[in-house]
Parts: structure tokens; C-alpha cells; sequence
């Protein structure tokens, strides 16, 4: 029975969980993404940290010539150094701040109000969209696989 619990252990079965509570739509223009994230496990555990990821996908293009690229906008690291019982629940809320990246067409569309029109009708034209998730990841000691999960944002 021993050697089944470290491996349950060292698989994560049966172990830590994580889930975010997020809003799906933020707002580019306050830089800024707020939430909270809930640790619960089954069994006694350790937790060492917990990674935040803020990753943007934008994709231009239809079908062969599609093009997809995935920017890092922000990545932070917290020492938790906390023991969790069974049927505990930790949470954390969090602040994420990042700097929105601009295209090409978005830098040329911010120079004056003409160009701002414009850019929307190519951005259209080209099927130019940015998509945006957050990740959290749990470090667990003991654990190989890692404890995380992921919510798709919507920008307004």
C-alpha cells in the first residue's frame, strides 16, 4: 500500500487541485488583470510555490496562410512554503499587471484618427485577432506533474 500512495503522490493522483476565478473579459487599456485562485487536496501535502502566466495568442490570416504567434506578457512566482491538510482550501487573490503588445497596423493606426479607421478595416480584412489566457501552476513538493489551470480571457 505504501509504494501505491508514492506513486499516487508522485503523480499528483489524488492530490493538490487548483482553479482560478477570473472574470473572462478584462480591459486592454487598464493593463491590469485581478482575480483569485483556490488550492484544495485530498491529502496532506506541502506546497512550495505557485506560478502565474499571462500569455497572448494572435493569429492574422485565413486558411494555408494563417499565422499564429504566442507573446509571454507577464510571468510571476510566489513562495507559498505551505503545508495543506486534506479538505483544506487556500486562497490567494492576485494582481497582474502587463504592458499590451501592438502590431505593426495598431502602431501605424495610433499615429492619427484617419489611420485609426483604417486599421480596423485591415484588421478585418486580414482576420487580425489577439486572444489572451492566464495559467496557474501549482509546485507541489513531492510532485512530478504539476497542478495547474487555465482561463481564456476576453479583451473589451
Amino acid at each position: 500500500m505504501a509504494i501505491l500512495k508514492k506513486v499516487k503522490d508522485w503523480l499528483g493522483i489524488e492530490g493538490v487541485k487548483v482553479a482560478l476565478a477570473i472574470d473572462e473579459t478584462f480591459k486592454l487599456k487598464e493593463q491590469i488583470i485581478k482575480g483569485s485562485y483556490a488550492i484544495s487536496s485530498q491529502s496532506d501535502q506541502y506546497i512550495e510555490s505557485v506560478q502565474l502566466i499571462l500569455k497572448e495568442k494572435y493569429s492574422r490570416g485565413r486558411r494555408k496562410a494563417k499565422l499564429i504567434d504566442e507573446y509571454v506578457l507577464n510571468e510571476s512566482s510566489t513562495q507559498i512554503g505551505e503545508s495543506i491538510s486534506a479538505d483544506q482550501v487556500i486562497t490567494r487573490e492576485f494582481d497582474m499587471p502587463f504592458e499590451p503588445l501592438k502590431s505593426g497596423i495598431e502602431k501605424w493606426g495610433d499615429k492619427n484618427i484617419l489611420y485609426k479607421g483604417l486599421t480596423s478595416v485591415v484588421k478585418v480584412f486580414k482576420n487580425a485577432k489577439s486572444t489572451y489566457s492566464i495559467t496557474v501552476e501549482v509546485t507541489v513538493k513531492g510532485n512530478k506533474l504539476k497542478p495547474y489551470d487555465t482561463a481564456t480571457l476576453v479583451a473589451d
